[in-house]
């Protein structure tokens, strides 16, 4: 490297991390950000940013609310904080705050909306007094407008033996308080468990149990069970051992606690259940179970009597089964008369509408109900009848007859519709429309007994026929009912027998919704016997407020908080059916006492969407997943690839982050330096379990032997590991948690039983690997391979699993893993195998659980060896003899010549090594189009196969795709595909800037820079390459944008990403090509702006004069590009000849002269340049060589002649308006097809002139030549259009009348200040001056181009009324050979508008832009005409080959396509005669401060869809145009420099706008 720079040392302290979350447009979450987890990382701070688009629906006065404690205060989950979002950019608002406290928090946006449903978006002025939609959305009241609640998820900080433990390092253990024996005598079980790797111990329920004994039953949920302890104990002592247990365990054994928390249910027999029936669902505060409940004890009583009834108590078969539910159905259903909660009770209705019908004050049927009841039939008219007289309340099915209907409005309809006007009648009427509703009702009925009935039958048939259930075997009798009930009667303590006794069981439902309550009154589940039921738990009655059920409320928080005070985490047991309002609230109270609680929690929901709602809600961090429920290897290696990590080579996500700062409001506004990254959405957290305590055992559902291959797989997973207390010592089958006594056999050594020796480094490694989150996952026939790698040091562990499940062979096919570039040494390999011979200690009385025999068989180390192929060098491993099912090994890997400090070598130096480019060195190494590639280097862009070749051949042609690769880890993208191929992108990025450097010298120390890192990226594998390619690629593009921007000090540049975009085209259009400089003999590097990429990069094509300089504003001196802006001026104006400047330059050497209007935007450019520059005025004395020396004559660019005169810029603009008053008359020089092929002879003859005598207006043009931008010219044979523009505008157009005004103005204002030598123009021997000429078009503008609302008005203006095809608007042209030309409507107008609006009646002005807004604006640019016109055509085709005169070969280029250009020149008259409207008026403070607010925002509504363009357009632009409606149009300039300037331009003027409604927002008092 020319220059060397030495690569920095790497910090120690990770950056502050700014998190950044960008909104929809109408503030909501985007939907694949759904899930937010803001991800942390020891020692590293970070906050959270909120982003939205300025201009956008939700942007006006956002206020993010939070219940995240913004002021440092309690977490309280319905108090949110108010902060609102900034507003201090041109292109996003951001609201952020620093995240530090774990938890599950909410959001939502407030904003202000100006938008109404019924907007009226047409042209809706059509006379003076009609109100202006545009003026009365300025002054509208907003409407306060909130988004859903989203939710974000801050994981806890959770520590062990005061290093961080990170959630993918957990290894878990699940165990059984009461198999461990008593508290005191667990120190050596745990020390067993810690010694085998577990890091984390998940105890089930250790409170008082119920009568069942089950653990998960509770009797008493404040208390500790007794036999944990040797001597009764008080409660208080109890919690004491336990909690110092707790902290031995942690201390000592290093190993946090989690325990379940049961909140669903307790057990039938709690005590305090007699004080508190109501805790439960009973038939007092649940009367709608009362027909459920009646059906339950009638299956109890059918039980006991079953023998007396004739059938039999045992079940043998499916006969037996249908025999039992025909007695069902006979003694049971039928005798219970259940239809009873159904009916209507027809004769007691009857009698009380007969009583209402005799009633002195008889209710009458009201008009608009009677009206409605003769005009229904049917159906819908027996609809109509049963909501009229039973309401619309919901029915409950709680007492019989409990359907009933109103009998006085039931007697006011019989009235109205009885035919002979009798009570008998009537009620015989009635009796036979009750008869029909009651139909429904009655099948309603039937469906549900058959569905009861079935789910009976197939309960029973479960439970007596499948060998596996506890009923198996069991006669039907008090003990062992037909079905469980679903019901407890519980002896209150006043000993009342009432309905508070009855309380509902608990239970869950196959595939039922988790968010409903089934034993809510909405639910017929008891009824239908869909409850699967636990019968020894009643389900408790929350409702979803602590003042529903005070005393439970309070109950249950005790118990959680002192379960909080205990342990470092939760395990909510059921999570699916707690109610969520009230997990909530206790999770809440939990985490006061204990902020960095771990939950975790399994849901069987079977949906991905409801999971999310439990896991954002609860902010529960880890979701338990169960790798028993895999059925085969397949699936085993799905779930392992699903659970966690990024794929290996994962593209580096310090390619996300920039460089950004962080506003620390809480603290005064410090400004903290870090980095600001995008968040990214992602699925729930995942505790992945070899074996739950609920799961049957390997040896059940498997093998045993297969035990070791789904723990290591499991291990291997990049998530948090779970697994439960036997599993290891090889368990014969799943425990009963509710009959098993006996308990954990005591191990001297834990290694030496089970899979001890194995599972102690398969659970060291995953803590050791918790942060190899890149990820391979492999499965062929019955082999699983896991390959974690570090994604920064790129240390990896690879592990291969022989999976054991049932009929697995002895040896399956398996290719030898190959590992390109890499090294490997081999860990362990271990057998898991069957003890031949011996039994299962399963009989054994000894009260201590014991494992199956079994060996764990150390197996040979894996071969390892090295070879080379075509690749390159790779590792390939051999697996060990006897790698049999139950089989597992692991080696370590590392890449071989690898440096390991590759991430930070790549970011380093690159802000040194381009801190010298120039501007033109930039253009060469982001940008350049094909043609100019070829036109410099002789090369052209990079092709990319199956992807195509690439927008630009510099290094943002690279990041276009690369945008897109990154964030979404794309590696399967044709980019990344062809870079794991070969280097022949590295080596070209780096060849031409070697080339360049022949150009610009400075970019050869970029070019080593990345010769350096290519180097280092070569040594790596192929799969590796993509992402360090996208590391350097990012890291230099990012380097050369920071230094482009610093070389721009326009105000503007660097305010918000939308103007950086913008100013980075100035770099993109400005550049040097050798076919195309400012003058015939350029010097190398010198720079000249292309008009548009990739169609006008070289030759003569390049640099056209109206581009030019409707872009020089904004491209050059609102960037402070001011030298090239001088630079164009000059070259321009000494090619001036006929008082024009050139159309096309062509580097001066053959320019052509076929525009009218590229000398008015030279002159309006020159105006700015004057004005916005530091040279000032002094411009003007500044002396031109002149291409052409008497403005005349052509002589050729290499004569003598040439360049041998020279005029100040001063006289230039002389000649120009002397020759344009005096009259401008040549045919252009070598005219003729070899000039253009298109055009007709007559086309070649050039007129310009001035009318004195009438308005002043510069005028000409002809039928056969276009001298505006709109200049299309026929070139169709087959249409009969060849020679014909499109649009000639020959008269006089408005914006050259406009810059005409402009530059008349800055002239009276110059000789005004003694500036300028010229008083005026000599016009037919008469002096006229400049004030003069300026009052005569300023006199004659409204008079002869508005077309006024109301045709009465016409002759006043000089309207051709025949003609008008829209009204309230300006004309397009004045004077044109074609009458109706004049009046079409066109976006010309708003240039007018903006360089000279004195011209404008100021009300005139405002009519007109709504008319544009509403007719003309498309989504990203202007209509180039009036959709009402008949020549409008939207679709803009060049190669249309058709016949048709209005389309052919793109003539309608200018007909109705969507220009970008003009919406800035649109945007600029809107702030102009906008803001001047409101500041005219005489208004408060407020009412003008919103107004002006709300032009503000309307400004930038109008760039939203620009500023979405702009960023993912694949030329990094803004086109030339689009087709209809912004559609895509593949002629158009995917960049355009007149799209990009115009808007900067826009942005600098909204800039003095932005100010002054900051500052009045800023002394308005807070809302």
């Amino acid at each position: 490297m020319s220059t060397r720079y030495s690569t920095p040392d790497q910090p120690d302290i990770p950056p502050f991390m700014v998190w950044n979350l960008d909104l929809n447009e109408d503030g909501t979450t985007p939907h694949d950000k759904s899930f937010i987890r803001i991800p942390s990382a020891p020692n590293q701070s970070c906050a959270i940013r909120f982003r939205i688009l300025i201009g956008s629906t939700a942007s006006i006065d956002a206020t993010l609310h939070t219940n995240y404690p913004l002021d440092g205060s309690d977490y309280q989950r319905t108090k949110f904080h108010a902060k609102r979002f900034n507003f201090n950019n041109q292109t996003e608002q951001i609201c952020e705050f620093r995240v530090e406290q774990p938890g599950p928090y909410q959001y939502y946006l407030s904003y202000k909306s100006i938008d109404d449903d019924d907007d009226d978006k047409s042209d809706a002025i059509s006379c003076a007094n009609d109100c202006n939609p545009t003026v009365e959305r300025i002054y509208r009241a907003f409407k306060s407008k909130r988004t859903p609640t989203a939710y974000f998820l801050v994981d806890p900080h959770l520590e062990l033996g005061g290093q961080p433990l990170p959630l993918d390092g957990i290894a878990l253990q699940s165990v059984s308080p009461k198999w461990l024996g008593l508290l005191k005598d667990w120190s050596p079980q745990l020390a067993a468990s810690s010694k085998l790797g577990y890091n984390m111990v998940h105890f089930i329920p250790m409170q008082q149990r119920g009568g069942s004994d089950s653990p998960y039953s509770l009797y008493n949920q404040l208390e500790l069970s007794d036999d944990l302890f040797d001597t009764p104990l008080e409660r208080s002592e109890k919690e004491v051992r336990l909690r110092e247990t707790l902290l031995e365990m942690n201390h000592r054994h290093k190993m946090l606690g989690v325990t379940d928390m049961v909140w669903n249910h307790t057990a039938y027999n709690s005590d305090w259940l007699r004080d508190h029936p109501e805790a439960g669902f009973n038939l007092e505060n649940s009367p709608h179970l009362r027909s459920a409940y009646e059906l339950d004890a009638a299956l109890t009583q059918f039980s006991r009597y079953l023998s007396d009834l004739g059938l039999d108590r045992m079940v043998h078969s499916v006969a037996d089964v249908d025999r039992l539910m025909d007695g069902v159905a006979t003694h049971v259903f039928k005798p219970l008369r259940l239809w009873q909660f159904y009916v209507i009770d027809v004769e007691a209705a009857l009698a009380s509408v007969g009583d209402a019908w005799d009633a002195a004050a008889t209710e009458q049927l009201a008009v608009e109900d009677r009206d409605t009841l003769a005009q229904l039939s049917g159906d819908a008219r027996t609809e109509w009848q049963r909501m009229y007289m039973l309401g619309d309340r919901a029915h409950a099915m709680s007492t019989r007859f409990g359907r009933t209907i109103d009998a006085g409005r039931t007697a006011a309809m019989l009235r109205a519709l009885s035919s002979d006007g009798t009570k008998d009648g009537a009620l015989a009427q009635l009796r036979a429309l009750l008869d029909l509703l009651n139909l429904a009702y009655y099948r309603e009925y039937d469906a549900d007994v058959a569905t009861a009935q079935k789910n009976i039958g197939e309960r029973v048939k479960y439970e007596r026929l499948d060998s596996g259930s506890w009923k198996f075997g069991k006669p039907i009798d008090d003990d062992y009912k037909i079905v469980d009930p679903l019901f407890t009667t519980v002896d209150t303590r006043d000993g009342v027998d009432d309905d508070r006794r009855h309380l509902a069981n608990n239970g869950w439902i196959w595939g039922g919704n988790p968010l409903d309550n089934f034993a809510g009154a909405q639910s017929k589940a008891y009824l239908l016997r869909e409850v699967i039921v636990w019968g020894d738990c009643v389900k408790l009655n929350y409702g979803t407020q602590p003042a529903d059920n005070p005393w439970l409320w309070e109950h249950m928080r005790q118990y959680t908080l002192g379960m909080a005070r205990a342990f470092h985490g939760f395990r909510i047991d059921n999570c699916h059916s707690t109610p969520i309002e009230l997990a909530e609230y206790l999770l809440d109270e939990a985490r006061r006492t204990n902020p960095n609680l771990y939950v975790i929690a399994e849901l069987f929901t079977g949906s991905e969407s409801t999971d999310r709602v439990f896991v954002q809600r609860l902010g529960i961090n880890s979701l338990i997943r169960e790798a028993m429920q895999a059925w085969d290897a397949h699936e085993m290696s799905r779930l392992a690839h699903r659970h966690g990590g990024r794929p290996i080579g994962s593209l580096a996500l310090d390619c996300l982050g920039e460089p950004g700062f962080f506003t620390d409001d809480a603290h005064g506004g410090t400004r903290i330096d870090g980095i600001v990254a995008p968040l990214s959405g992602s699925l729930p957290h995942a505790m992945f379990f070899d074996c739950t305590h609920d799961n049957e055992t390997p040896a059940q559902k498997r093998t045993m032997e297969d035990a070791l291959p789904n723990t290591a797989i499991v291990a291997m997973t990049a998530c948090a590991s779970g697994s439960t207390r036997g599993y290891d010592e090889l368990y014969p089958r799943l425990l009963n948690v509710v009959h098993e006594h006996r308990r954990y056999a005591a191990l001297d050594d834990p290694l030496k039983v089970g899979l001890g020796a194995a599972k102690a480094q398969i659970n060291r490694l995953h803590r050791e690997i918790a942060a190899f989150q890149e990820v391979h996952v492999h499965h062929e026939s019955d082999y699983v391979t896991v390959h974690r790698v570090h994604p920064v040091t790129r240390e990896g562990v690879l592990m291969v699993a022989h999976c054991a499940f049932r009929g697995t062979p002895e040896t399956a096919s398996f290719e030898n893993p190959r590992l390109y570039g890499t090294a490997a040494t081999a860990e362990f390999a271990y057998r898991l195998r069957s003890a031949e011979g011996a039994k299962p200690d399963s009989s054994s009385d000894d009260g201590i659980l014991h494992g199956l025999p079994s060996i764990i068989e150390e197996l040979d180390a894996p071969g390892i060896s090295k070879h080379t192929d075509s690749r390159g060098m790779y590792t390939e491993l051999q697996l060990p003899r006897n790698f049999g099912p139950g089989s597992v090994l692991v080696v370590r890997t590392r890449l071989v010549d690898f440096k390991p400090n590759l991430d930070w070598k790549i970011r380093t130096c690159a802000d040194e090594v381009v801190a010298k480019l120039s501007l033109g060195a930039l253009n060469a190494a982001l940008f350049r189009c094909d043609a100019e590639e070829r036109d410099v280097i002789g090369d052209g862009v990079y092709n990319v196969p199956g992807l195509g070749a690439l927008s630009y051949c510099g290094i943002q042609g690279w990041i276009t795709h690369l945008e897109h690769i990154i964030p979404n880890n794309d590696l399967g993208h044709p980019l990344c595909g062809h870079l794991r191929q070969g280097n022949w992108a590295l080596d070209f990025v780096s060849k031409r800037l070697h080339k360049y450097a022949r150009v610009y010298p400075q970019l050869a120390d970029l070019a080593e820079w990345f010769d350096e890192r290519w180097a280092l990226v070569k040594r790596v594998p192929n799969f590796m390459v993509p992402r360090y390619f996208a590391l350097t690629m990012h890291t230099a593009y990012r380097a050369l944008v920071r230094r482009a921007l610093s070389l721009m000090p326009g105000d503007i540049v660097g305010r918000s990403r939308f103007t950086n975009q913008l100013a980075l085209t100035s770099v993109q259009m400005m550049g040097y090509v050798n076919s195309a400089g400012l003058r015939p003999t350029s010097s190398a590097g010198d720079c000249s702006m292309s008009a548009g990429l990739p169609h006008f990069s070289t030759h003569h094509m390049r640099c056209w004069g109206r581009d030019v300089f409707i872009a020089l504003e904004g491209l050059l001196l609102v960037t402070g590009r001011f030298d090239e802006a001088r630079d164009h001026i000059l070259a321009f104006g000494s090619t001036l000849k006929h008082g024009l400047i050139p159309n096309l330059l062509d580097s001066g050497r053959f320019p052509r002269y076929n525009a009218r209007d590229a000398t008015w935007f030279w002159l309006q450019a020159v105006q700015s340049y004057c004005v916005l520059s530091p040279e000032g005025l002094k411009l003007l004395d500044t002396p031109v060589e002149r291409r052409f020396p008497d403005g005349e004559a052509f002589v050729h660019w290499d004569s003598d002649a040439a360049y041998s005169k020279s005029s100040t810029v001063a006289d230039l603009i002389q000649e120009i308006m002397q020759r344009h008053a005096q009259g401008i008359s040549f045919r252009e020089w070598n005219a003729g097809s070899a000039l253009d092929s298109q055009m007709r002879d007559e086309g070649f003859n050039v007129s310009i002139g001035v009318d004195f005598a009438s308005t002043g207006f510069v005028s000409g043009g002809s039928q056969w030549n276009c001298g505006t931008w709109m200049d299309k010219m026929g070139s169709s044979d087959k249409a009969g259009i060849r020679g014909v523009p499109a649009t000639p505008r020959d008269g006089a157009d408005i914006e050259i009348v406009g810059l005409q005004k402009s530059t008349l103005r800055w002239l009276v204002e110059l000789c005004h200040q003694d500036v300028f030598p010229h008083e005026g123009v000599a016009a037919n021997g008469t002096l006229i001056t400049y004030a003069q000429w300026d009052q005569l078009v300023q006199d004659s503008f409204e008079k002869h181009f508005w077309v006024p609302l109301d045709p009465s008005d016409d002759a006043e203006y000089h309207v051709d009324s025949a003609v008008v095809n829209r009204r309230g608007i300006y004309r397009d042209t004045y004077g044109s050979s074609t009458a109706w030309a004049d009046y079409q409507f066109r976006p010309n107008i708003s240039i007018a508008m903006t360089v000279a609006p004195e011209l404008f009646d100021p009300e005139h002005a405002v009519i007109c832009l709504h008319k544009i807004s509403s007719v003309l604006a498309a989504p990203l640019g202007m209509r180039t005409l009036d959709p009402r016109d008949m020549r409008y055509r939207p679709d803009y085709d060049n190669s249309n080959d058709s016949s048709d005169p209005l389309v052919a070969q793109g003539i309608n280029y200018h007909q109705g396509p969507e220009w970008l250009w003009p919406t800035a020149y649109y945007l600029r008259a809107r702030l102009l005669f906008l803001h001047k409207a409101v500041s005219q008026r005489q208004a408060a403070s407020a009412e003008l401060t919103h107004a002006l607010r709300t032009v503000y925002h309307e400004l930038h509504a109008n760039m939203v869809n620009l500023k979405r363009h702009i960023s993912s357009s694949p030329f990094a632009g803004l086109p030339e145009l689009t087709n209809h409606d912004g559609s895509y149009c593949r002629d158009s300039c995917e960049t355009q420099a007149w799209s990009s300037g115009c808007l900067l331009m826009a942005l600098h003027e909204m800039a003095k706008l932005e100010l002054i409604v900051h500052e009045a927002l800023a002394l308005q008092p807070a809302d």
